[in-house]
């Protein structure tokens, strides 16, 4: 038998049939104004809301996209302006010493010299490097004490706040981290501060920073790029930045961003 064909016998069995498709004709007439008739009128333009959530994550993938571009040529560069110079300099002396080591063991001995300055120096700019990539005790102790030792660095006397009861997903970390880095050092470079002050906590799966400082204010995300960087960092994993520098001071930076927090362990710094 054909799809979509009933065969129908006797009287009693057609009207049945009859009402059977009254039936389903009277609930299609129901069902339709309320499910198809909607999903058209919704249909028919495009949702603003969502049109705009589109164009942020556009955005904030490219910003994204760019700034590790923008990091990797750092890399490269700083790799084969200082490094990879200190490197060849240092091969460079040691073919000096075989030349001359037999004939002057005086001047191979200052070559020598030379050589363990420049391997020091090269090596200071790898670790230098790899604190620019991503700091160890930011790896292995998460952020709390990665900014600890960021603040010790750091010639301007500041005070902490750090409350957290567990750890970031690492990508957070870096992007909250450096975050923090480029704030304090505007505070130092450009504002004139005396003292500042970092809070961090995480509640309600919002993680809060806060980053204030006593200087001359003035700070403006429009006005430079570092700010600007902060904010499209963030704004990768959803996160905000707000900036509070009226001239004259104080500037008081806030960051949140929604994520959750791996494990138990609690840093208070």
């Amino acid at each position: 038998m054909p799809y979509g064909f009933v065969t129908v016998s006797g009287r009693q069995s057609a009207l049945a049939a009859g009402a059977e498709a009254s039936a389903l004709m009277a609930v299609g007439a129901w069902l339709v104004p309320r499910t198809i008739v909607p999903h058209l009128r919704a249909g028919s333009g495009p949702d603003p809301d969502l049109a705009g959530r589109v164009q942020q994550l556009t955005e904030t993938r490219g910003h994204a996209v760019d700034a590790a571009a923008a990091e990797l040529r750092r890399i490269e560069r700083d790799l084969h302006d200082g490094a990879q110079a200190r490197l060849v300099a240092l091969g460079m002396n040691l073919r000096a010493v075989e030349r001359v080591l037999p004939g002057s063991p005086s001047a191979a001995l200052a070559l020598v010299a030379e050589a363990r300055e420049t391997s020091v120096r090269a090596l200071n700019e790898l670790r230098d490097l790899i604190r620019g990539i991503c700091p160890p005790v930011l790896a292995d102790r998460g952020l709390g004490h990665a900014v600890h030792a960021l603040v010790l660095d750091t010639p301007l006397p500041t005070a902490l706040e750090i409350d957290l009861p567990g750890r970031p997903s690492p990508p957070v970390e870096s992007a909250c981290y450096f975050a923090i880095a480029e704030a304090l050092a505007n505070a130092v470079k450009h504002a004139g501060a005396r003292s500042a002050q970092i809070r961090i906590r995480h509640s309600a799966g919002l993680l809060r920073i806060e980053v204030s400082d006593d200087g001359i204010g003035g700070a403006d995300p429009a006005l430079g790029t570092g700010l600007q960087g902060v904010e499209r960092r963030l704004g990768t994993f959803d996160g905000i930045l707000a900036v509070n520098s009226p001239p004259g001071g104080p500037t008081m930076i806030v960051m949140e961003l929604p994520c959750a927090l791996s494990s138990p362990k609690t840093c208070s710094c």
